[in-house]
């Protein structure tokens, strides 16, 4: 697709639909969250009935502070979204018909720093700041030995909930058996659940997303699993995550940088806005 073309359909309507790595989002440029979003999330992001995706992103392009305001699958409001938020970004700057952006967006959890280029093309590379660590829900009163295996296990909190389980292989484990079941011991909050493994580069890591399921990737689970790898590899400041989707880059230091692509799909016209 030329940069024309992405310029010119992001300009022209207002529902699209992206993926970072696999992680897709239909999103819905607005000038504030509308009414209901929570419900048009579950219909729209509907596999079977509805156009499909992981989340609803609402856009509220502000050119002071652009505005991400996410729904999960479920109707829930979530947090923030690393894979959601450069997929955000891409969409930003492809609608301004610029090809290179640096930003602040707001988000539920604060602003978040992002930097991108080559925006008017289809896919493209994006950073974007998420924010320092800090703990997690407490793992009070939770068998892990029932559901995997694992050598140890943390929890993060980049404003949305991380469980990190260290496995010898990821990809040995149903996560949606797993994931549900270990994330019924945080309910109502839930959690995103992930299992990784330590590679030479970096990490491998399998996902629950809490509000929308097993998942192709997360951006801010990459985040987290590299955040708790650090503490045990100092001296490795930069972490290739691999998910089944595909890579990103994690830079960790005092606050974590989730580096990786974008991809823009289609854009969209429902049959019903309401």
């Amino acid at each position: 697709m030329s940069e024309f073309h992405v310029a010119s359909r992001m300009q022209r309507q207002d529902l699209h639909k992206l993926h970072g790595l696999g992680n897709d989002f239909l999103l819905w440029f607005q000038p504030a969250v509308p009414e209901g979003a929570s419900e048009l999330a579950q219909r729209w992001c509907n596999r079977t009935t509805g156009i499909g995706a992981d989340g609803l992103i609402v856009a509220i392009d502000d050119r002071v502070a652009p505005q991400f305001v996410l729904f999960n699958s479920d109707g829930g409001r979530a947090e923030i979204s690393g894979n959601g938020l450069r997929c955000f970004v891409h969409a930003l700057a492809a609608r301004r018909g610029v090809d290179e952006l640096e930003t602040l967006v707001s988000t539920d959890v604060g602003d978040r720093s992002a930097h991108i280029r080559g925006a008017l093309s289809e896919t493209s590379l994006v950073s974007v700041g998420m924010g320092a660590p800090n703990p997690g829900p407490s793992l009070e009163g939770l068998d892990l030995t029932v559901h995997v295996d694992y050598r140890r296990a943390d929890t993060v909190d980049l404003g949305n909930p991380h469980l990190v389980i260290e496995v010898e292989d990821p990809s040995a484990y149903d996560m949606s058996v797993v994931g549900p079941a270990i994330e019924a011991h945080f309910m109502p909050a839930g959690i995103n659940v992930h299992l990784v493994s330590a590679t030479e580069a970096g990490l491998r890591m399998a996902i629950w997303e809490r509000g929308a399921g097993v998942t192709e990737a997360c951006g801010s689970g990459a985040c987290a699993a590299a955040a708790i790898a650090s503490l045990s590899r100092p001296d490795h400041g930069l972490f290739e995550v691999v998910m089944p989707g595909g890579a990103v880059s994690v830079e960790v230091a005092d606050e974590l940088t989730l580096i990786g692509p974008s991809s823009y799909v289609a854009a969209l016209e429902p049959m019903s806005w309401a």
